[in-house]
């Protein structure tokens, strides 16, 4: 475990910190909502302590966000590959004309 943390950068380390602290303060922040309560969704009502709604929609955010960051990485790194194809064909070209 020691060698990983030392493989961490020091914004990998915050983040990592910093997760456990909010996950924390969520678990907190639930048991100390240990009630039921009314959720309605569309056309069901559904009974569930409040401390499960909120860590459901606690995950379901993280989720949500997951997913929109995973696809702007994609898009990104299609960019950053079709990028450095063209500088590869710029590059082979200018050597082409240079041996010319």
């Amino acid at each position: 475990m020691k060698d990983i943390w030392k493989k961490l950068s020091t914004k990998e380390k915050i983040k990592f910190v910093t997760s456990i602290i909010v996950g924390i303060l969520v678990v907190i922040f639930a048991t100390l909502n240990w009630k039921d309560q009314e959720i309605h969704f569309i056309f069901q009502v559904f009974h569930v302590k409040l401390s499960i709604a909120i860590i459901l929609s606690v995950i379901a955010g993280y989720l949500i966000s997951f997913v929109f960051s995973y696809k702007k990485l994609n898009e990104l790194q299609n960019e950053n590959e079709k990028l450095k194809n063209k500088i590869a064909d710029l590059s082979q070209e200018l050597n082409e004309k240079s041996e010319n």
